[in-house]
């Protein structure tokens, strides 16, 4: 992390990652998240949402090596591991479809992480990365976020605004398809209504601390984790929750 990038992240709780993937490896994502979709939309005993607002395919990593392997991307994961530290962990993943000219957001304002009774604005418990699939502007139903509000009080009240846009403060992440963008799972956010004529298509990795459980529902198939202790890739396996609850480190 250049001393650049260490210094808006601090102040702001979020990083953007231009160009994170290139045109080629872009190409591949887009078509192994358009082959996870297509089987996804047609089985409903597949988790994951199915709305108005928004498809939500649960575990994309599942369905394509291609998508699994963005967990460890060399462009954003070194940047992850620095943030969170050497017990880092895949704690969910997600591929977003929004659907165009959405009535409502599928997400309103909040925090993705606090431990009540617990202050630890210093702490850095989660950091979520967003790949985008499909170019982003401020019509296209971008996540927006209130700088800085990692530092802020768990009790701080926020005001209650009716659209997202309202919020005091606020800015929206765009970007061009291949951008990845960051944050501390402390940031302040919400999704965007989608106001475009096109869907909004973004893959979402969270990660956390190895002590911490993932998500319900987010486990990794027996598949991926025979697979992963068969590589012999120790961030592969740690990134999977393979190894001991306390002290697992990649150092």
């Amino acid at each position: 992390m250049t001393d650049e990038q260490r210094i808006f992240l601090e102040s702001n709780g979020f990083l953007t990652i231009a160009n994170a993937l290139s045109p080629e490896h872009l190409a591949r994502i887009q078509s192994a998240a358009s082959g996870a979709y297509e089987k996804w939309k047609d089985d409903f005993s597949l988790p994951g949402v199915r709305s108005e607002v928004l498809d939500q395919i649960q575990s994309p990593i599942e369905y394509d090596d291609e998508l699994l392997s963005l967990l460890w991307h060399p462009s954003v994961f070194p940047l992850v591991r620095e943030i969170l530290g050497e017990d880092v962990m895949m704690i969910d993943n997600d591929f977003f479809i929004t659907p165009p000219r959405t009535p409502r957001t599928h997400a309103g304002w909040h925090h993705d992480v606090g431990m009540r009774g617990v202050y630890h604005p210093l702490s850095v418990m989660m950091v979520k990365v967003f790949f985008l699939l499909s170019d982003v502007d401020e019509n296209s139903g971008g996540t927006a976020m209130v700088p800085g509000s990692h530092r802020f009080p768990l009790d701080f009240r926020f005001p209650s605004v009716s659209d997202p846009r309202e919020m005091p403060g606020m800015v929206q992440m765009t970007g061009r398809a291949g951008t990845a963008y960051l944050f501390n799972g402390r940031v302040y956010h919400c999704a965007v209504n989608n106001d475009s004529d096109r869907p909004r298509r973004v893959l979402i990795y969270n990660y956390g601390h190895f002590w911490m459980k993932m998500w319900p529902g987010y486990e990794p198939s027996p598949r991926l984790l025979d697979a992963a202790r068969s590589s012999g890739d120790p961030v592969r396996m740690q990134l999977l929750g393979i190894g001991d609850a306390y002290g697992q480190s990649l150092s």
